[in-house]
């Protein structure tokens, strides 16, 4: 998602959660005679005079066709995917462009960190995160792991894919994940 997406989310969250606040305040505040001069219904005289006119059936179908507008716009921008798959490499100008694929060196510098002792999977992609390139490494560590040799070898794994990509905007993000039990080696009878 975009920083425009996430600031109308958060706007739009905070209205709503506020104005059910209000209003269950304001329900609960009404039910047990807590506002002074409240009336014991609610009456609206002006609902039932507009709902026997003739715009009334127009009105209310154009109203949903803009909230099922709405809904799509807002599904569309929340599930568009932030996986990046071609690379625009240093090189490309005029005469040609020069890709690579980007899935694949993730995916190859994942792998190369499976290598890494107490290191049992991990795998790669290539995302845009609010408009920056980052490469997601996310690896699984046993629980005997040594943290400073998994954090050496990720730190040269992101140092060696940044030189290769050749992005001076490319930043990495490499994510632990615990395994709850030790792996144990298969036993042969």
């Amino acid at each position: 998602m975009g920083r425009g997406v996430i600031a109308v989310d958060r706007v739009v969250a905070f209205v709503l959660g506020v104005g059910l606040v209000a209003a269950g305040a304001g329900g609960l505040g009404w039910r047990f005679d807590l506002i002074p001069d409240a009336p014991e219904r609610l009456r609206f005289s002006w609902l039932a005079d507009a709902t026997r006119t003739a715009w009334w059936p127009w009105a209310t179908g154009a109203a949903g066709v803009l909230l099922v507008l709405i809904g799509l716009i807002w599904l569309i921008r929340h599930f568009r995917s932030r996986g990046v798959r071609r690379l625009q490499l240093a090189g490309s100008d005029h005469t040609g462009l020069l890709t690579a694929d980007a899935k694949a060196a993730a995916t190859a510098a994942g792998d190369r960190l499976t290598q890494t002792a107490g290191v049992r999977s991990s795998s790669g992609r290539m995302v845009s995160d609010r408009g920056q390139l980052v490469a997601e490494l996310n690896l699984t560590i046993e629980p005997t792991a040594d943290l400073g040799t998994v954090q050496a070898a990720a730190e040269q794994t992101s140092h060696d894919l940044h030189r290769i990509v050749g992005r001076d905007d490319l930043h990495h993000r490499v994510q632990l994940h615990v395994a709850r039990h030790e792996k144990t080696p298969a036993r042969v009878r």
